[in-house]
């Protein structure tokens, strides 16, 4: 806002700037009127029954209208101009909170070679669509949520990381953390609680910390949507609190995203087909990587891992986003989310005026006069003249 300002003043000047000399005589004016105007108030009689003072009086018509249409006048006499092509605007920069689900499901076939490698491709993508300043950051999560990256302009870095997401090799998936379920409370409590860490440690506050809420701050989420331990139907009294208990922490994180101003702008990767559970298996091995047994359980004999959608559409609507008329679904390989990701950045990007240097004029007068008289208009207008405006 100072640059603005410092920018308006330095290209901002009169051609005629002697005729400035008549607004004393209006500021002498102005305070003779604004004497008369409290004696006026202090002095007049009470109002009788029925009777009432007028909104708009001889007084207030000189020092509400008048007198500030003259001081217009007297800037339109000045010529008052602004340096040509001097403004300009830009684009604000955005942060991009990035989350790409790492869980089991993602390893779904339905969209070759898999949801994740399509994820990875998507995400990778908007490395073109960043400008300088933009800020990103990456979190990954399964059933637990990993913050990988903090908030950094630092862009290589975090397309590195993207890049180098994976799931585990044969004989280490019994000791990895993400990738049994995927646990959106967590992910979510996650993401505004390390915003807030970041924020803090900006501010160096020695008070207690009060989130903001930012326009510019997304949470783009490429995942499934597959979420469990919402879906599941529980099977005794335990697992049916944990439930309730766990979309109390659903909803509870998603109205601190609200807080924040963080909108969700969900890429959804994989078919209403979906493939069979126990197919994301593929290529692992029983007790060495997973339980006896587990593929004749009832949660996975039969069962398919399919998109979302509908969780999706929640979590975005939550979160204050409408992706009405947009493709954010990844339902065949052919298919990309790039126009959509575009969008989702350029609308949280503000407008920002610039001030350069210029030698041609941009003359202001005509503004200034028509003000001036509108303002006259206005006030002759709202001013009970003497058979104007009555009843016959």
């Amino acid at each position: 806002m100072t640059e603005f300002v410092t920018g308006f003043r330095n290209n901002f000047s009169f051609l005629e700037s002697v005729f400035l000399y008549f607004l004393i005589p209006l500021a002498v004016l102005l305070v003779v009127w604004l004497v008369v105007a409290v004696v006026k108030i202090k002095t007049r009689p009470a109002l009788t029954y029925g009777s009432k003072y007028p909104l708009i009086g001889k007084v207030k018509l000189w020092g509400l209208f008048v007198i500030p249409a003259g001081a217009l006048m007297v800037l339109a006499l000045a010529k008052p101009y602004l340096a040509k092509d001097a403004v300009s605007f830009s684009r604000g920069n955005v942060e991009i909170i990035l989350v790409i689900d790492r869980s089991l499901s993602m390893r779904g076939d339905d969209i070759r070679e898999s949801r994740l490698e399509i994820a990875k491709r998507e995400a990778l993508g908007l490395e073109s669509l960043l400008a300088e300043g933009d800020k990103m950051a990456l979190f990954v999560f399964g059933r637990e949520s990993h913050r990988k990256i903090y908030l950094t302009q630092n862009h290589s870095s975090v397309f590195e990381r993207i890049a180098n997401i994976n799931f585990p090799k044969p004989g280490n998936l019994k000791g990895d953390g993400l990738i049994w379920d995927s646990d959106f409370a967590s992910m979510l409590e996650n993401i505004y609680q390390s915003m807030d860490r970041q924020d803090m440690g900006i501010k160096k506050d020695s008070g207690r910390y009060v989130p903001k809420k930012k326009t510019n701050r997304i949470v783009i989420l490429v995942t499934d949507g597959e979420d469990q331990f919402k879906n599941d139907k529980p099977v005794n009294a335990v697992d049916a609190q944990f439930r309730i208990d766990y979309l109390k922490r659903r909803d509870k994180a998603l109205s601190e995203f609200r807080k924040r101003g963080l909108k969700i702008y969900p890429v959804g990767i994989g078919t209403l087909k979906g493939v069979p559970r126990p197919s994301l298996l593929r290529g692992y091995k029983e007790q060495e990587d997973y339980p006896d047994g587990l593929l004749k359980n009832s949660d996975w004999l039969g069962r398919y891992s399919k998109i979302d959608k509908e969780n999706l559409n929640f979590l975005a609507h939550s979160s204050g986003t409408d992706l009405t008329g947009q493709i954010w679904t990844i339902e065949s390989g052919a298919t990309t989310v790039r126009g959509y990701l575009r969008s989702a950045l350029d609308s949280n990007r503000s407008t920002l005026p610039e001030f350069g240097s210029g030698d041609d004029k941009n003359q202001l007068w005509q503004y200034f006069l028509v003000a001036a008289v509108v303002v006259l208009v206005i006030g002759i207008l709202s001013h009970p003249v003497s058979g104007y405006f009555q009843e016959k």
